[in-house]
C-alpha cells in the first residue's frame, strides 16, 4: 500500500479511505436494538472484511502507530483538508483493523499529551488559561472526537499534573511569597491541595510553616492580626483543630530556639544581640498568655526581663507595655 515508502503518508491514507468508500467495501452489520421514541430500532456496526491486521499486512504496533500519525496530522491541519482528515479517522482505523475501543484509547492518549503541553505552557507563562487557550482545547476536543466530559477530565488532570510538579519545585526552597502565591492560585482554580494536587500531609505542614514562621519572626504575624493564620489555615484546607495543635507546637519550638540563642548571647556578654530575640519571645507569649514551656534559671530570667524593661517603648501605650512585661514574666517563670 506504499505505507513504508518515503511518500506523503496523509495523501496515501486518504486515497485508501476513498478506495474503500467508493467500492462499498465496508459492511453494515446489525449488532442489536435500541428504543427510540418508544420504538425498537436496529443498531448497526461498520465492519471491514479486509483489514491490515486481518491480512497480516502489518502488526498491532505498526497499525496503532499509523493511526496515531494520521490523527495527529489531522488535527494539525486546518480548513477543508483538516475536516476531511477528521472525517476519515474512524474509517481508516477500521481499515487497519483497530477496534473502536482501541481508537478511543489512542485518541485519549493523544489528547492527554496535547492537553499536558498546552496547559503546562499556559500555566507556566501566564499562570492560568485564558479564553483563547480554552477555545484551542475545545477545537482539539472536537478533532479527536472527545466528549465534553472527557475534555474536562483531561483539563483537570493536566492542571493537577502541572501543579504537582510546581509544588515539588517550590518546596525545594520554599519562600513565604512563593507558598502564598501557589496556594492562592490553587484556590482560584478550585483545586484542593491534598485531594486534587496530591500534597501530602507532611508537605502541607511544611507549607504552613514556610509561610507562618518568617511572619512570626518578623512580627508581620502577631496576636493582634491572628486572622492571617485563619486565612492561611482555610486556604490550605487544614482542619482548625489540627492547625491549632500544629501552631502551638511551632510556638514552643520557636520559643525554645529563641531562649537558647538568648542564653548563648548572654554567656558571651553580648546583651545587645538579645533584644530582637526577647521581642520575639514576647510576641510568641501573646498567643499563649505567656505559657511557652521554656526553662530558664531565675537569675537569667531576671537578666532577660531587665534588658526588656530598659528598652525604649515610646510610641506604645502604657497598657500594652505592661501587658507585654507580664507576658514575658510568665514565659520566664518569674
Amino acid at each position: 500500500m506504499g505505507l513504508g515508502a518515503d511518500v506523503n503518508l496523509m495523501s496515501d491514507i486518504i486515497n485508501l479511505v476513498d478506495f474503500y468508500t467508493e467500492n462499498d467495501i465496508a459492511e453494515q452489520k446489525e449488532v442489536g436494538k435500541k428504543t427510540v421514541d418508544g420504538e425498537e430500532v436496529p443498531v448497526y456496526e461498520t465492519e471491514f472484511p479486509i483489514t491490515g491486521l486481518g491480512t497480516n499486512a502489518l502488526d498491532n504496533e505498526v497499525a496503532e502507530l499509523l493511526y496515531r500519525q494520521f490523527v495527529v496530522g489531522g488535527f494539525t491541519t486546518q480548513g477543508e483538508q483538516g475536516a476531511r482528515y477528521e472525517g476519515a479517522r474512524a474509517t481508516f482505523g477500521g481499515i487497519l483493523g483497530l477496534s473502536t475501543e482501541k481508537m478511543e484509547e489512542i485518541n485519549g492518549s493523544i489528547g492527554d499529551a496535547v492537553y499536558d503541553n498546552m496547559v503546562g505552557q499556559a500555566m507556566r507563562t501566564k499562570g492560568t488559561l485564558d479564553q483563547q487557550d480554552m477555545m484551542f482545547l475545545a477545537n482539539i476536543q472536537g478533532k479527536l472526537g472527545l466528549t465534553s466530559e472527557q475534555g474536562e477530565k483531561m483539563l483537570m488532570a493536566s492542571q493537577k499534573k502541572i501543579l504537582s510538579e510546581e509544588v515539588a519545585m517550590l518546596m525545594d526552597n520554599p519562600s513565604p511569597e512563593g507558598v502564598k502565591a501557589f496556594r492562592e492560585k490553587c484556590n482560584t482554580m478550585g483545586m484542593d491541595l491534598v485531594e486534587d494536587v496530591g500534597v501530602s500531609g507532611a508537605r502541607l505542614v511544611r507549607m504552613f510553616e514556610a509561610e507562618v514562621i518568617p511572619g512570626l519572626k518578623s512580627g508581620e504575624i502577631n496576636a493582634d492580626n491572628a486572622e492571617i493564620l485563619t486565612e492561611i489555615q482555610e486556604s490550605l484546607n487544614i482542619e482548625a483543630e489540627e492547625c491549632e495543635t500544629m501552631f502551638a507546637k511551632m510556638l514552643v519550638r520557636l520559643a525554645k530556639n529563641a531562649i537558647d540563642l538568648i542564653k548563648s548571647e548572654l554567656m558571651r556578654g553580648r546583651e545587645e544581640n538579645t533584644v530582637d530575640l526577647i521581642k520575639e519571645l514576647v510576641r510568641y507569649a501573646a498567643f499563649t498568655e505567656g505559657e511557652l514551656g521554656i526553662e530558664v534559671d531565675e537569675a537569667t530570667g531576671y537578666q532577660i526581663f531587665n534588658i526588656y524593661e530598659a528598652l525604649d517603648f515610646s510610641g506604645e501605650s502604657e497598657e500594652t507595655v505592661e501587658t507585654n512585661k507580664d507576658l514575658l514574666k510568665t514565659a520566664l517563670g518569674l
